[in-house]
């Protein structure tokens, strides 16, 4: 006799057979369930894991505006060529970070296997930095390393913000310049080659703004002073010579220093006033068949000249060529009060390209200073005039380029086109030093914008979200009871 086997009281119910088919099949359904959750968990955070893997083009979609985080094809292109490895370092607080730097500074990643970025606390790295000689950097900057080389992108250049705005409308506005400025350094850190350009001083001269020398150097151009009646000669490491706007004439030993460095395949860059005679410089121009046209240049047709602007405010065309590619399409500059450069189509060793023109509607006011209304004179020439134009000699491949603008090369005047100015700066070196010119990266305005929705796009949301989508859980909620009702 088994003592510890259970037996049923006498009028016990035993169970049926279905009802313990019944017991085992909702056992089986239960352990099929518990399998098929941990399967599909499994697979989500699987799914979660290669989605977090993946770069950010693929996972997130800009839809700024402006498209602040989308990346220009001069910036792909850049990244897809790289050949050696770029870590870009961000000088940023934990918990404090610019979302902005670090979501473009990933989308950068995504681009090319040849470049990371990483982050360095200045609270938990406090002399990081200080390997870099960028001790002195804002919080946010970001430091680029490729081997031995190393730029620093100081904050400060990552956004620009429009003054001249806040003093007419109470507010600043604030563009993302981000892009421009770790593309140009990431180009400087692994380029292999560099250039000097001197601005000569000592005759009333103006020098280049911070937004124009940051131009240069983004294309591996050092801007450094050079005077000539100090120095004594031009240093054999200069690229280019810039003489921007001299109120003062230049010496014969001064001219005699440049023509000998002209004679040697020299480049130079001259910009000049109407206002101001040089006579001495203007001879060594004409030796590469360059002279002023005598005037100041008026624009009567309007897509020519600024609004709101005297006709002398020139919006001038920008002509294609090899020596203006750098320059965004689309970009304008902008040329207040300038005369126009004529050429010597006799000299048979110069090859002439036109930079900026006026339209065929402009004329050269003789008598500017006496002028009251803008309508040419009898003794006006008309037509369509030339104020920028380079000269190359065939004999001993010096480069020449005369711009009859004063100050063209101004920051207040290059910020009122947004840039245009300097990035023609930038094309125009470019070409001096035998480079590739690449078009130039705009910056992206962080104004906010309304989105409007159109009235049809309305109507059709809310069919859908109203009627259609309701109306759809319901039929799908009964035809999923009827089904379960005949099982």
């Amino acid at each position: 006799m088994n003592l510890f086997r259970k037996t049923p009281r006498s009028g016990q119910a035993q169970p049926s057979a279905a009802q313990k088919a019944s017991s085992a099949r909702v056992l089986k359904n239960g352990a099929y369930a518990a399998i098929l959750t941990a399967v599909v968990l499994a697979a989500v955070i699987l799914v979660n894991l290669l989605v977090r893997a993946l770069p950010t083009k693929y996972t997130e979609y800009d839809i700024s505006t402006t498209g602040l985080f989308t990346l220009s094809d001069t910036t792909k292109n850049l990244l897809a060529g790289l050949d050696r490895d770029v870590t870009a370092y961000y000088l940023g607080e934990t918990g404090n970070e610019d979302t902005n730097i670090t979501r473009i500074l990933d989308r950068y990643a995504g681009e090319s296997s040849h470049f990371t970025w990483q982050q360095r606390d200045p609270v938990l790295y406090p002399t990081f930095a200080q390997q870099y000689s960028a001790e002195n950097a804002s919080s946010s900057s970001v430091i680029l390393v490729c081997g031995d080389r190393s730029v620093v992108v100081d904050y400060s250049s990552l956004y620009e913000v429009d003054y001249n705005t806040y003093y007419t409308t109470g507010s600043l506005n604030y563009t993302f310049m981000a892009e421009s400025a770790l593309t140009g350094a990431i180009s400087r850190v692994t380029s292999d080659s560099s250039y000097l350009l001197y601005q000569l001083s000592g005759h009333g001269e103006l020098e280049l703004g911070t937004d124009l020398t940051e131009t240069l150097t983004n294309a591996n151009v050092t801007v450094e002073s050079l005077n000539l009646l100090s120095a004594g000669s031009i240093p054999e490491d200069a690229a280019v010579l810039l003489i921007n706007t001299p109120q003062v004439d230049y010496s014969a030993d001064s001219i005699a220093l440049l023509r000998s460095y002209l004679e040697g395949g020299g480049r130079l860059l001259v910009t000049t006033s109407l206002t101001y005679d040089t006579p001495n410089l203007d001879a060594l121009l004409a030796e590469y068949g360059l002279s002023r046209q005598s005037g100041l240049l008026v624009d009567t047709d309007a897509n020519y000249y600024a609004a709101n602007y005297a006709p002398t405010y020139l919006l001038p065309a920008m002509q294609v060529n090899d020596i203006t590619a750098g320059v965004t399409s689309g970009m304008m500059v902008f040329a207040p009060i300038s005369q126009g450069i004529l050429t010597d189509s006799e000299n048979e060793d110069m090859t002439y390209t036109s930079l900026l023109s006026t339209s065929s509607s402009a004329f050269a006011m003789q008598d500017y200073e006496n002028a009251t209304i803008a309508t040419p004179g009898e003794n006006d020439p008309t037509g369509s005039f030339d104020l920028a134009v380079a000269a190359e000699s065939a004999a001993t491949g010096a480069r020449v380029v005369w711009i009859g603008c004063p100050n063209i090369f101004v920051s207040e005047i290059d910020q009122m086109v947004s840039g245009g100015n300097s990035q023609l700066l930038g094309s125009i070196v470019n070409w001096f030093n035998g480079e590739e010119n690449a078009v130039a990266i705009d910056g992206k305005s962080m104004s906010a914008q309304s989105l409007s929705v159109p009235g049809t796009a309305v109507i059709g949301l809310g069919l859908l979200f109203v009627i259609v989508l309701p109306v759809a859980c319901i039929v799908a909620g009964v035809v999923i009871f009827v089904i379960r009702r005949r099982r």
